[in-house]
């Protein structure tokens, strides 16, 4: 395969293309898109209290002062967004991946940083698949020189926790702990770089019946370098659709 840049997230992302190529053909494009979207993830761990997330996320908040904010649940999600914000053109992503032990000391940082800073809106996995997916923190901003501002404050403040890391996004710091991405309209951009690769991966195949995964990996990079920074992954062009 190409090498891949010398971060964690790229070497994470490169090693989840490759097991994708093993399963090309036998996984359809829109099957192994989903497969390299939950790449990163750890499983379950069963004796985790399922209050715990939320617990977590109602420490984080109790010091700060959210009165413009408002507070939002889903399912999986928890959330807060300043009051009269316009998300949809928050497409500017911070996602921050500490291990789930880490939680409990890097949430109050993320939540303090994200209010002194002016973030305006992010939202945390609320239940036990939420916090053990690669993307359980996640911070959006209105514009790219604000993103990676924030990103770097974050990079720095938790550099001492260990990292999960987020693959098919780009690494902002040492540790893979804070990276990048950037929304497309209303979709996700590690959606729209899954479905990308995956979609390249079995053109190529079709193209090179009998390759090795590895060199199927390579060709399906190569076809995407002029959309995609196939190297850090950091966000840029737009994917083509």
């Amino acid at each position: 395969m190409l090498a891949p840049h010398d971060g964690r997230l790229a070497r994470l992302t490169a090693t989840a293309v490759g097991r994708a190529a093993a399963l090309c053909p036998l996984v359809a494009a829109d099957e192994l898109a989903a497969v390299l979207y939950r790449a990163g993830g750890t499983a379950v761990d069963p004796s985790l209290d399922p209050r715990l997330p939320r617990l977590l996320c109602d420490r984080a908040v109790r010091p700060l002062d959210l009165r413009g904010y408002a507070r939002s649940g889903a399912e999986h999600w928890e959330g807060w967004t300043a009051q009269g914000v316009e998300t949809d053109e928050l497409v500017h992503k911070i996602y921050v991946s500490p291990t789930v032990a880490a939680l409990p000391v890097a949430l109050p940082v993320v939540f303090d940083l994200a209010v002194r800073h002016g973030v305006p809106s992010w939202k945390v996995g609320a239940d036990a698949p939420g916090i053990h997916r690669a993307d359980k923190v996640v911070l959006y901003l209105p514009t790219a020189r604000k993103a990676d501002d924030v990103a770097a404050l974050l990079a720095d403040a938790l550099a001492d926790l260990p990292a999960q890391g987020v693959p098919f996004s780009g690494q902002v710091g040492q540790t893979g702990i804070v990276s990048r991405g950037q929304d497309q309209g209303r979709q996700s951009w590690r959606a729209a770089v899954c479905a990308a690769v995956a979609q390249a991966l079995h053109d190529s195949r079709s193209r090179l019946a009998d390759v090795p995964p590895a060199r199927l990996a390579d060709e399906a990079l190569r076809a995407l370098a002029n959309d995609i920074d196939v190297v850090t992954w950091h966000p840029g062009l737009p994917v083509a659709a």
